[in-house]
């Protein structure tokens, strides 16, 4: 999440996650080239399950395939621990996160782009995204909205909003095999979107996956005087979405483009 760290020149990098140029090996597993329902991209780990964890717990129930990108490492998101300490603990926090959510941790990948560094100007970080974009070919990304308020967030949004728009396009052919992801949808950290134009409608089940998921991350609970999101706060934003359209839980997102939403809310097994 990391809303106080802005982009800054002493920040060092991580470990490099491949170049430019080659085959890029993510942490977990290498992504290989299959379709994959859901991609979705988080700047630091626990955005992910702050912006759609129940969205996500709902398309892993639905049996559809989800992947996760993570950016950075969120390494000067610990405070008193060194980055080189934080990245790994980190990025374990996420891992067993995602599995609350169903999704394994094969499909959990971190760029390691620099924590309060990430820049969409940068082309070894724009060809790492569309590599990734290309590799996985999603029918369905989710990112962060373009004005939630925190640096990484932002430039985030821009990075994967420039490869989205050169996935199907005929340059860059050392990224891979061209394809245009059909839609892409923007969710809320910390900043509600001002006028969503998608609902996700959560099931219980939904959103005892994300609160589980959001307990995962230990080193996100704060002192006092401090936001705390990784317990029940996490899930606030959900309440005041479903209190404000048709009661229970929701999470909203701004479509940034749209093919199909096939999301039925039963389960296979209800529907069966």
């Amino acid at each position: 999440m990391n809303r106080e760290d802005a982009a800054r020149p002493d920040h060092p990098a991580g470990p490099a996650s491949g170049s430019a140029d080659g085959p890029i090996q993510l942490c977990s597993s290498s992504v290989r080239s299959y379709v994959t329902d859901v991609l979705v991209f988080a700047p630091h780990p626990d955005d992910e399950t702050l912006g759609c964890g129940g969205s996500i717990a709902h398309h892993t129930a639905m049996g559809r395939a989800v992947r996760i990108v993570v950016l950075t490492s969120g390494d000067r998101g610990v405070p008193g621990t060194a980055p080189e300490t934080a990245g790994p603990v980190r990025e374990r926090e996420a891992e067993a996160a995602a599995g609350k959510l169903g999704v394994a941790a094969d499909n959990v990948h971190f760029l390691r782009l620099p924590d309060g560094g990430i820049d969409p100007a940068d082309r070894t970080q724009f060809l790492s995204v569309l590599r990734i974009l290309r590799q996985t070919r999603p029918k369905v990304v989710y990112l962060p909205h373009a004005a939630d308020a925190a640096h990484d967030h932002q430039q985030a949004h821009i990075l994967v909003q420039r490869a989205l728009e050169k996935g199907a396009s005929r340059s860059y052919p050392e990224a891979g095999e061209r394809h245009w992801a059909g839609t892409v949808l923007g969710y809320e950290v910390w900043s509600p979107i001002s006028t969503p134009s998608f609902f996700q409608s959560l099931q219980p089940s939904d959103i005892e996956a994300k609160l589980a998921a959001l307990a995962c991350y230990r080193t996100q609970v704060k002192g006092e005087g401090e936001a705390d999101y990784a317990g029940e706060g996490g899930a606030a934003l959900t309440r005041f979405r479903g209190a404000m359209t048709t009661g229970g839980h929701r999470e909203a997102f701004a479509v940034l483009r749209l093919a199909a939403l096939p999301w039925q809310t039963a389960r296979p097994e209800a529907a069966a």
